[in-house]
């Protein structure tokens, strides 16, 4: 389970640590005295000419006077470059003189105590790296930029203990994902039906082969185990094999299913189940709708009919884990057109790669409230952030 986004995440953590395990720069190794030792010659300096001037003797006023000039000292364009390329690699040995001094000394003191600084420089490269492991996983591309950044922000800048590292960075990507993941707005169904007036109406949308039929029968032996009586409406009246379904599974579990005519009309059955539960003093009616994609116009208006007349106090998608990032549009475009309270997310047990977890609640702001671990009715697990995140970490 979620083999690939455990590879990625994985590899993350041991590209980190391999960075911070590398040898020093060579620079560390050349001692001081040499690098001053290898300083370019002081370019030598040309002597000046001298030029004597002769004494001036007192000239008769009748005879012309005689101006002597000295003569200027000029120095040849070649020489002014010799000069200047000197200057420069005198000041570039005297910058890593203290480059040098400054490394030597951040040394000893991460030595002394024991932390190393964890450096953008350091990480950058393998924060992009995850970005796209991220995205080849499953994960929504504004989801794993999400993940990138507040991962980032988390560990730049820190001093880990010698030896830490993995551990640091994992339990900071541990954080940073569950916070993708927790919306904190999870709720059980039992607690929900607990505190709702009865008969609680809940409505169940998704796609055909995404496990809703079972999920059903899964929900309905959880409200059994609470001590709440269930009754179904098979409402996915355009697929005989789902009301054929959801018989078998009412027979098994002892629940009533109200059934149609194929083709008949969905919200019609929903509302007589309805009145069957009050008749009976029912505490829940679970409703199945037809699960075309998000796409048929006329399956969306079959559900917001459906929506209007029931008036549902609970509306559950459920979806296949294993849909990847189509999952995120397919709930979002049902929760725009009728709104959505909770996912439920089945096959879990067979997600190879394990973005559509990470990716839905971010995007949608829908909770996952569970997940199906297998066929068995018991297999309906309360959805667990971070144990679904600890799972992808192991």
């Amino acid at each position: 389970m979620f083999d690939l986004l455990k590879k990625k995440l994985s590899g993350f953590v041991q590209g980190i640590v391999g960075k911070k395990e590398e040898k020093p720069e060579a620079v560390f190794e050349t001692p001081v005295e040499e690098i001053i030792e290898e300083r370019p010659p002081e370019p030598k300096k040309e002597e000046k000419a001298v030029v004597k001037v002769p004494e001036r003797k007192e000239v008769p006023v009748e005879k012309k006077e005689i101006h002597i000039h000295r003569k200027e000292e000029r120095v040849e364009p070649a020489q002014k470059k010799e000069i200047a390329v000197g200057k420069v690699a005198e000041r570039e040995t005297e910058k890593l003189e203290k480059k040098v001094r400054k490394d030597i000394f951040a040394a000893v003191k991460e030595t002394i105590s024991g932390a190393s600084e964890i450096r953008e420089g350091e990480i950058s490269e393998l924060l992009e790296e995850l970005e796209l492991g991220l995205i080849e996983s499953d994960v929504a591309l504004e989801v794993a930029e999400d993940i990138k950044n507040g991962l980032k922000k988390r560990v730049v800048g820190e001093k880990v203990p010698k030896g830490k590292t993995a551990e640091f960075i994992r339990e900071q990507l541990k954080e940073t994902l569950i916070g993708m993941v927790d919306t904190g707005k999870g709720f059980s169904i039992p607690e929900r039906v607990r505190t709702s007036e009865k008969p609680v109406k809940i409505m169940v949308l998704g796609p055909n082969g995404s496990g809703k039929t079972t999920t059903i029968a899964k929900i309905t032996k959880l409200l059994q185990g609470e001590g709440f009586s269930v009754v179904v409406a098979a409402s996915d009246t355009f697929r005989a094999a789902a009301m054929e379904q959801l018989k078998h599974h009412g027979d098994k579990l002892g629940v009533k299913v109200i059934a149609g005519a194929y083709g008949s009309d969905p919200t019609a059955l929903a509302f007589d189940a309805v009145e069957y539960a009050k008749a009976h003093k029912i505490d829940v009616v679970l409703i199945d709708t037809a699960g075309r994609q998000d796409t048929n116009v006329n399956l969306l208006n079959q559900l917001k009919k459906m929506n209007r007349v029931i008036s549902p106090q609970i509306k559950i998608y459920v979806g296949e884990s294993i849909a990847g990032n189509a999952i995120v549009e397919q709930i979002s475009a049902f929760n725009k057109e009728i709104g959505i309270d909770g996912v439920v997310l089945t096959k879990l047990d067979c997600d190879a790669k394990g973005g559509a977890v990470v990716s839905i609640s971010k995007v949608t702001g829908i909770p996952i409230i569970y997940v199906g671990t297998g066929q068995g009715y018991g297999d309906l697990e309360q959805f667990d952030a971070k144990k679904i995140i600890g799972e992808i970490l192991s």
